[in-house]
């Protein structure tokens, strides 16, 4: 399967604002880990000292 043939097909482009769509896809996964790491330790509760 070639996601950049799809891709051309559907939008016509392989670039957005000068920048390969690989680099786009490549920065939403580093966003997306970002705030799920956010999401897991601001939900984490501080331990307790004894």
């Amino acid at each position: 399967m070639n996601w950049t043939k799809i891709w051309m097909d559907l939008f016509g482009t392989t670039t957005l604002w000068g920048l390969n769509i690989g680099f786009w896809v490549a920065i939403g996964i580093v966003i997306l880990i970002v705030i799920l790491m956010n999401a897991v330790f601001w939900g984490m509760k501080p331990q307790n000292p004894d």
